[in-house]
């Protein structure tokens, strides 16, 4: 439903059959040694605030891409020893040969360059993280698990090649270990499922990230269910790791805790049970009506010296809590390693029953949550997009009103455009300096396709 005042209009999503998803490339199996649901997808101006008033600073939106193909799924790093020094990355459906999609800045997002890494062959899902020392990692997906890095003041990429994550890993996001005093200082993670192992949720572990990968334990507790997309890792400010994931098959998000650097690990603990349907896989919303979308959680945990250090942080949506079907920002924290877990805090503000989805998290050193999310509140019909964000400067318990970032509002509904849509997720980071930095898809007029669009913000 989408209210207006008294008047309520109903916006029904289209229905998506099961079984073989024709326009995205996703299937789903009949046996359990073959691929499960995957998210790998089918290979077929704005300057200063409007409102002087407003508690934000949003800057201009800049088109990273600007190329032909669709740009999807998107991710951004900000240099920790510089923070005019960024780094954007999106899937490239230009070219199925090449995987080309790595971006960098050296003038804090206003102009970008081609990075120069070339992945002979087709790929996806890429993520970024910094280490603390300013090297950078590239995790990938190319029907195999694949990270890359470039050291701090170096020209050159690192490619790994295949690592030994199973047979076809899913949504991979990768994260450093970057607290000096942690047993495991330096130690790159990267969560993933296996998709080819009834989706078992897994990290691939580095104590550098330049090589020595192994493969974690299985981290969930039921490995017969196939059941696992999504595995966000977070790291503690003492090397505690933390996997969190969707259960799609029971609706629930869950969680677990390593203390050995993520070998092995603990039992599983419950952080939110959705209200949404998620046992079809992907759910079909107005917005994203072809692909339909996963309410994947997202998280990040509070640095030491901060007002609420070591605070765990899930993000994520869900069905409203009035029972409407649209869906909204939801956030839950937990002081003590997942075992007990604080009320949601609702972080979109708009009144009309919007769409929300996609959620983004990141955290200054001081301790301010930034999250961005995709919003319909400015389409009556509820597949316009736009970028909003907002921020907490106390723990994550109230958030500030919610800010448009993008400067036009995007449609990737209509048929020009590829059956990826937005894909899964869209980025967002913190720098050093306080400022956000975020990426999306973009479809605004002027654009070729979906480009991959970025703009930094400030509290």
């Amino acid at each position: 439903m989408r209210k207006l005042g008294s008047v309520r209009l109903l916006v029904l999503p289209a229905v998506l059959s099961a079984g073989v998803w024709a326009v995205t490339g996703e299937t789903v199996a009949a046996s359990a040694g073959d691929k499960r649901f995957s998210t790998a997808p089918a290979r077929v101006l704005y300057s200063g605030i409007s409102d002087p008033a407003t508690p934000f600073a949003v800057h201009k939106n800049r088109n990273v891409t600007n190329k032909n193909g669709a740009q999807s799924e998107t991710s951004v790093a900000v240099d920790p020893t510089d923070p005019n020094h960024l780094y954007a990355q999106s899937n490239d459906l230009a070219d199925f040969s090449q995987y080309k999609g790595v971006y960098e800045s050296f003038d804090r997002g206003r102009t970008w360059v081609n990075s120069g890494l070339t992945i002979n062959t087709f790929c996806y899902d890429p993520w970024l993280d910094f280490n603390t020392a300013g090297d950078i990692f590239v995790g990938y997906e190319c029907s195999d698990q694949r990270i890359a890095y470039k050291l701090h003041g170096s020209n050159t990429w690192v490619q790994s090649g295949s690592l030994p994550a199973g047979s076809f890993p899913d949504r991979d996001m990768v994260v450093t270990d970057d607290t000096p005093t942690s047993p495991f200082f330096n130690s790159v993670y990267i969560g993933y499922d296996d998709n080819g192992s009834s989706n078992r949720a897994q990290l691939m572990v580095s104590r550098n990230g330049l090589g020595g990968w192994v493969k974690s334990a299985g981290i969930d507790d039921t490995p017969a269910t196939f059941d696992v997309i999504g595995v966000n890792a977070a790291v503690g400010n003492d090397g505690t790791v933390f996997a969190t994931w969707e259960n799609y098959a029971n609706g629930f998000i869950k969680m677990d805790v390593s203390h050995d650097g993520g070998l092995t690990w603990g039992v599983d603990k419950t952080v939110h049970d959705f209200r949404i349907n998620t046992a079809g896989f992907f759910i079909p919303i107005p917005p994203q009506n072809v692909r339909g979308v996963l309410p994947m959680p997202m998280t990040d945990i509070a640095p030491a010296g901060s007002p609420f250090a070591d605070r765990l942080y899930v993000v994520y949506f869900d069905t409203d809590t009035d029972g409407s079907p649209n869906t909204e920002i939801y956030l839950r924290y937990s002081d003590n390693d997942g075992t007990t877990w604080s009320s949601e805090k609702l972080i979109n503000d708009d009144t009309v029953d919007a769409w929300h989805f996609f959620p983004s998290i990141s955290i200054t050193p001081g301790g301010t949550i930034g999250v961005s999310f995709y919003d319909t509140r400015n389409d009556l019909a509820d597949k316009k997009t736009d970028v909003y964000w907002s921020f907490s400067t106390d723990g994550g318990n109230t958030w500030s009103a919610n800010q448009r970032v993008t400067s036009a509002s995007s449609d990737e509904t209509i048929g020009s455009f590829d059956g990826n849509q937005y894909g899964d997720y869209e980025g967002g980071d913190a720098s050093s300096t306080g400022f956000f930095q975020f990426v999306w898809t973009d479809s605004r007029s002027g654009t070729k396709n979906e480009d991959m669009v970025t703009a930094s913000v400030r509290p």
